[in-house]
């Protein structure tokens, strides 16, 4: 959280710096929370034009309005009122007499209205900050900025200290001070931002809607809006996901390696794979591999052995799948609007007859492959052919892969890195590592990535 100098505002701070569940920060520049600029002198109007915002969002009623905001006409301001007039119309004040039945009334009531606010900060510019606001910056404001903050893992402690600064900013208790003495209660109850407060209205979301997410969802946003407002505030913009083939999208390493054990078995041989055999890196090597068995066998006929290993893998490929997850990273990436491409150091053929096996070919935008490049990964080639016909830069991309040269090559690319080590990787280094894709959604996965 950074403070702003905005001069006749007094409770305005960028979202950035803040601690989430992916081990980075809230990114700044992304996001402001203030309260009305109507007060805003000539330099604090000034200040608010030179942040560049892609969308000034006013959640103010239309009643509140008794002057212009100082950007209407202007492109980039909306106002969205968060309460709906109509639901409004049938509350109870009897029924909230504490601020916190308020703040749970409020996500019940005002559903349909939150979420066209918030489809508006999905649908703003990338690369340019929004600004919420509504009267004090503290209500409205809060509930929305702590749904937020929540949905990425921003530790609820740290939620309820933002939210408690408000009354600080805006000298809450010193006004309630100055009030006559049987005006103080009421203003405690609705004037304050106390800690418990938010934290009421998070566990209330939980136990009423399933957690933040679900609660976005109850209000209408798609998973691709609820990406993009994770993505806002953690990670840079993601536009696709390329992956690995073998070993990553299918278990062919383990075929592959079975089909040599079976090969090395009919010569009464055992193959140990802790002796260099398997390199666990891309690229064609089986003929040093026949080399290496054929300095073990007298009258070793190449030839027959290749048909009969290569039967056996074929065998061992007809109930092959993706790995665990994988199958649903692939759907939750259409449904973030995401494109999808291979990058593998096999041949382009292998790679289409799988995918065609399984039905899955058209699942993906792009295949860059092996015999389509002059190097194998770690060199970054077949990364780079993948990210031209895409037409994006690294930078807007995540690689997902199983090994340290895969790592590496799409780190040579400028992406971020997501790694699912096959089994015959002992470790692997990436910006995001785990056991199995169904560890994670794809979403939480990305964020995770591209946080780092």
């Amino acid at each position: 959280m950074t403070d702003l100098d905005w001069n006749g505002c007094l409770n305005t701070r960028d979202l950035g710096g803040f601690t989430t569940r992916y081990a980075g920060v809230t990114r700044g520049g992304t996001m402001i929370r203030t309260d009305s600029p109507d007060k805003l002198d000539a330099a604090g109007r000034e200040s608010l034009r030179g942040v560049g915002a892609g969308l000034v969002l006013d959640l103010r009623s239309d009643w509140e309005m008794t002057q212009p905001h100082p950007l209407e006409g202007v492109a980039e301001y909306r106002r969205i009122p968060w309460i709906d007039p109509v639901r409004e119309k049938q509350r109870v004040p009897e029924d909230e007499p504490l601020l916190a039945d308020i703040y749970r009334g409020s996500l019940d009531r005002n559903q349909g209205q939150i979420g066209h606010a918030l489809r508006a900060v999905a649908s703003a510019a990338e690369d340019r900050p929004v600004v919420v606001h509504c009267k004090s910056g503290k209500d409205r404001t809060g509930l929305l900025v702590a749904l937020l903050l929540d949905l990425i893992g921003v530790p609820r402690a740290e939620i309820a200290a933002d939210y408690a600064i408000s009354e600080e900013r805006l000298g809450v208790r010193a006004r309630i001070a100055e009030l006559p003495l049987e005006e103080r209660a009421a203003a405690e109850v609705l004037s304050r931002t106390l800690p418990e407060t938010i934290l009421d209205s998070l566990e209330y979301v939980d136990a009423r809607y399933g957690g933040v997410r679900s609660y976005l969802e109850q209000c209408g946003l798609t998973t691709a809006e609820i990406h993009r407002l994770a993505m806002r505030l953690v990670g840079r913009p993601v536009e696709a996901v390329v992956f690995d083939f073998d070993g990553l999208l299918m278990d062919t390493e383990t075929t592959l390696v079975k089909s040599w054990q079976f090969e090395w078995a009919q010569h009464g041989l055992q193959l140990e794979l802790d002796d260099g055999f398997w390199a666990g890196h891309g690229g064609d090597t089986k003929e040093a591999r026949y080399a290496q068995l054929a300095a073990l066998v007298p009258d070793f006929d190449r030839e027959v052995s290749h048909a009969r290993r290569t039967a056996y893998r074929d065998r061992l490929h007809e109930d092959l799948d993706f790995r665990p997850g994988i199958h649903a990273w692939l759907l939750e990436a259409r449904e973030l609007g995401l494109r999808l491409a291979i990058a593998s150091s096999s041949e382009r053929s292998w790679v289409i007859g799988h995918l065609e096996r399984v039905g899955a070919l058209d699942l993906f935008d792009v295949i860059a492959a092996g015999d389509e490049v002059t190097a194998h990964k770690p060199d970054p080639a077949v990364y780079q052919l993948a990210l031209d016909r895409l037409g994006l830069p690294g930078t807007a991309t995540v690689a997902v892969e199983d090994t340290q040269h895969g790592v590496a090559a799409a780190l040579a690319a400028g992406m971020a890195t997501i790694a699912i080590p096959n089994p015959y990787v002992a470790s692997v280094t990436a910006d995001l590592v785990l056991s199995s894709a169904g560890e994670l959604s794809l979403s939480d996965a990305l964020l995770a990535a591209s946080s780092v």
